[in-house]
């Protein structure tokens, strides 16, 4: 395997010996809109001068950003479209040589509006688009995202939900692989929901939901990936802006910080800073039900209050240096800390039908907790030449410290007897990972109409855990060695892949792509003295066919295969204490999911989109709660199901009432099912899933905009469970002053506390059932000032000339 790899990098570093950097000239530059957020897919047309013809073009990619080949010498002007924008233009050129070049930088395009007896009526821009087969969600600038952290506003992406242990799916599937500009985060469930709690959405520029990722992604994720865009700076001099916040949900908390960039000549810089207090509490009313030999042999039922508190500091810092116009290095660092305080206090009984004892249970417990994280990257981007071979490098360095201080004070008393006995539980626990990542991409031009993507990755990931568990005698500590544990875990993976793009004619683009994926890794459970070695090769190929049918009308026929690789510590072969009867155990034997997923995207007037897909996946990763008669308790073990099934229909459907409405909904629908084994007991489950969403924005006089988010979501089977219906409802008002510079949100979520999370399973008789509310009803009041000392370069005017009115300009 390794071999293999050597050569797939020789062949790399032959191509790139291959080139030479070419001298031929290039026009380049970026566009943005009004609120300085970039335009992708915009047309970018070369026209000469007198007659205003169409010499050359292209369009913005995703970044917003463009690169024309500069054309035969004479007189030009540059022509930008999108849809939703009024037509704008450069100012005159001359094209004097062959290698000509011209940066026109940051270039402002203004919505398209029209004046209807002296009132300004902007055209519509949605901020949900279908750009490239993926859905792009605008964030900045909205009333919802005003305060909030990158795990709310994840949430209301269209076709994702939030399941009973705040994970995300997405169109009701499990697996959704999260990214930040397109990195992994190798960070567990847990560990990802503190990541993305602490991380503030003034800091996102937009969210990318891929359900079909190409070989250039990792292949981590079988649902598909949820992309995290962070904003970038495009303008000259000292830009930014402050905000402050206040919230709460019986619980107060606030946030506040500053996103300031700076550019001047090769040097582009960023420094964001957000400190934010949060608290959430969660309900929950849980039941159990014990059978021996088809009859009730005990009865368990807790009402608990679980009451955290975090204060989150985080830091983030980079900067970019352009060594010339072709090469980029930068360098960027990311720092953030969370202090966490968690009480999880229950009141419970127990009923023991066989032994006729009735005993009452309190619970109080609270878990200190310090979470902290490092990460440093540089990165380098090269243009090979001027046809558009691009190679960039990657290089990424984690770091993260879990400290966590437990203690239990558990006491029973027996109904009939009256007697009462108590004890009291400590734990102390670190866990540290160190993350190494280095990744070379590599885009080939091969004609105006395909392209060639091939690249290297490989990744080093090591996990260190050390639990020690105590009993409180005579007033001091005891270890308990059967309930302490130590565990190291190492991962490597070993990844190369190619990806070809080919627009065929205008009605047939092609997409074909193969990702190789090693896997390396071994897990010691220094307590248990067991040691677990794995390694695997895997493929993971990628086809996308998009037909044109009309100018209105476009399918997408896709298959990609993906995989779901445990988290780490699910790999522990050891029982985890929650409380004196619920445990949680590892397993070391499971392996990693695959997903099948074939997809049918149908786009309507470039706007509509209608998903049709199918996936099947092997060895579907789930909890199966495990209950024990004689003990009355239930261990969750993590285990392979043998296969799960779906069949899914998405539309996502953007609607523009009247000029100040527009809103957005969501509709999926889909079978799932799902076959277990336990207990020598063949389970299926099966749940026919739909749901509901539709973002609302409304803009009123005096620069005030009102944001409505709803949304329903049936029953969904997920693995053994079966999770009710639930709804809920957002909304925010944002009012601007100061010519736009202040904006001030107001923002309530889940304004009728309806996001209650109930759910149950039954196997052999043996039941489960959980009500839970999340504390998910918050109202928040938040203020951003913007900062701008700066105009973007060469920002575009409108001329009044007659080669500008024959080429469409007003």
């Amino acid at each position: 395997m390794k071999l293999y790899l050597k050569i797939n990098l020789f062949i790399l570093s032959f191509l790139l010996s291959q080139f030479v950097l070419a001298q031929e000239g290039i026009l380049k530059g970026s566009l943005l809109d009004q609120e300085e957020v970039t335009v992708p897919f915009a047309t970018v047309a070369v026209m000469q001068l007198p007659d205003s013809t169409v010499v050359t073009g292209s369009t913005t990619d995703i970044n917003g950003n463009f690169k024309i080949k500069a054309p035969d010498p004479g007189d030009y002007f540059l022509r930008f479209s999108a849809i939703g924008y009024s037509s704008t233009f450069s100012s005159r050129f001359k094209v004097e040589s062959s290698n000509f070049s011209r940066d026109f930088g940051a270039i402002i395009i203004k919505e398209e509006s029209t004046m209807l007896n002296e009132v300004m009526i902007e055209t519509w821009r949605p901020k949900v688009e279908m750009k490239g087969g993926n859905l792009n969600v605008r964030v900045e600038g909205t009333a919802l995202a005003a305060g909030s952290s990158a795990y709310e506003v994840l949430s209301r992406a269209p076709g994702v939900l939030v399941d009973q242990d705040g994970n995300f799916k997405l169109n009701g599937k499990n697996g959704v692989s999260i990214m930040i500009d397109g990195r992994l985060t190798y960070l567990s469930s847990a560990e990802l929901k503190t990541l993305l709690e602490g991380m503030s959405a003034e800091n996102i520029e937009s969210i990318e939901v891929i359900t079909n990722p190409s070989a250039k992604y990792d292949a981590e994720g079988s649902a598909g990936i949820l992309n995290i865009h962070l904003k970038k700076n495009t303008l000259n001099g000292l830009n930014g802006s402050v905000y402050a916040g206040y919230e709460y949900n019986q619980i107060i908390g606030y946030n506040a910080g500053a996103n300031l960039s700076y550019k001047k000549g090769k040097w582009n810089s960023f420094f964001n800073f957000d400190l934010r207090r949060s608290g959430r509490y969660r309900d929950q009313y849980m039941t159990r039900g014990f059978v021996v030999d088809d009859e009730p042999s005990a009865f368990l039922a807790q009402n608990a209050r679980d009451s955290r508190q975090k204060i989150t500091p985080s830091l983030r810092a980079g900067t970019d240096f352009a060594i010339d116009e072709n090469n980029t290095i930068g360098i960027m660092a990311d720092l953030s800390y969370q202090d966490l305080n968690n009480d999880w206090n229950s009141i419970g009984y127990i009923n023991d039908y066989v032994n006729d004892q009735n005993t009452d249970i309190i619970a109080l417990n609270n878990i200190q907790e310090k979470f902290g994280k490092g990460r440093l990257n540089v990165h380098y981007q090269g243009k090979l030449d001027t046809l558009g071979s691009i190679l960039t490098a990657n290089v990424d360095y984690v770091t993260l410290s879990q400290e966590s201080n437990s203690s239990f004070d558990n006491h029973y008393s027996l109904r009939q007897t009256d007697e009462q006995h108590s004890e009291l539980l400590f734990s102390s626990s670190i866990s540290d990972y160190e993350i190494f990542s280095g990744r070379l991409d590599l885009s080939l031009p091969l004609s105006k109409s395909s392209q060639l993507e091939m690249g290297l990755k490989a990744s080093d990931v090591v996990s260190d855990s050390d639990l020690n568990f105590y009993i409180d005698e005579e007033g001091g500590k005891v270890l308990d060695p059967s309930r302490s544990n130590q565990f190291r875990y190492e991962e490597n993976i070993y990844a190369a892949y190619a990806s070809f793009n080919s627009q065929l004619n205008e009605t047939w683009n092609i997409t074909a792509g193969l990702r190789m994926e090693e896997t390396v890794a071994k897990g010691v459970s220094l307590t248990m003295n067991e040691t677990k070695e794995r390694d695997y090769l895997e493929f993971f190929p990628n086809l996308s066919i998009e037909q044109k049918v009309s100018d209105d009308y476009k399918i997408n026929y896709s298959f990609n295969r993906r995989i779901l690789r445990p988290d780490y510590e699910r790999l522990n072969p050891f029982i985890f204490y929650i409380d004196p009867y619920t445990y949680v155990s590892g397993n070391p034997d499971l392996k990693p999911q695959i997903n099948n997923s074939f997809q049918i995207t149908q786009t309507f007037f470039k706007k509509y989109n209608l998903m049709l897909g199918y996936d099947i996946a092997d060895n579907f990763i789930g909890e199966v709660p495990i209950q024990d008669p004689e003990t009355n308790e239930t261990a969750f073990a993590i285990r392979n199901s043998d296969s799960y099934k779906s069949l899914t229909a998405t539309l996502v459907a953007p609607f523009q009432i009247i000029p100040e409405w527009d809103m957005t909904n969501t509709v999926v629908l889909s079978d799932q099912r799902y076959n277990i084994s336990v207990s020598d007991t063949q389970v299926e489950n099966k749940q026919f899933f739909y749901m509901f969403q539709s973002t609302q924005r409304l803009n009123l006089p005096l620069d005030l905009s009102v944001e409505l988010n709803v949304r329903y979501e049936g029953p969904v089977a997920y693995n053994l469970y079966r999770i009710e219906s639930r709804f809920g409802m957002d909304v925010g008002i944002k009012k601007s002053f100061l010519n736009d510079r202040l904006d001030v949100s107001l923002s309530a979520d889940d304004i009728f506390k309806t996001m209650q999370v109930t759910g149950s399973s039954n196997v052999n008789g043996n039941t489960t059932f959980v009500d839970q509310y999340m504390g998910d009803r918050t109202i928040s009041l938040n203020l951003r000032y913007k900062l701008s000392n700066k105009k973007p370069e060469n920002e575009i005017r409108q001329q009044d000339l007659e080669e500008l009115n024959r080429a469409g300009g007003k």
